[in-house]
C-alpha cells in the first residue's frame, strides 16, 4: 500500500470517525463553534494520527536504509 494511502487511512480512523469531526464539519461556515470538549477530542485525534503517520514514515525510511 502506498504511504499516502496508509496515512489517509490513519487519519480516517483516528479523526474522521470522531463525532466531533462530523459536528465541526456541519458547523463550518456557520459562525458557531462546537463545544470545547469536542474540539479537544478532535485535536487529540489529530495529534494521535500525526504521531502514527510519522512513525509509519520513520519505518519506511528505516526499511529503505536496510535494503
Amino acid at each position: 500500500m502506498a504511504l499516502e494511502d496508509e496515512v489517509d487511512e490513519i487519519f480516517r480512523r483516528e479523526v474522521k470517525s470522531l463525532p466531533a469531526y462530523a459536528k465541526a464539519q456541519a458547523a463550518s461556515g456557520s459562525g458557531v463553534a462546537p463545544p470545547v470538549d469536542e474540539m479537544n477530542h478532535l485535536l487529540m485525534g489529530l495529534a494521535i494520527a500525526t504521531q502514527r503517520s510519522l512513525h509509519l514514515l520513520a519505518q519506511r525510511i528505516e526499511n529503505m536504509q536496510k535494503a
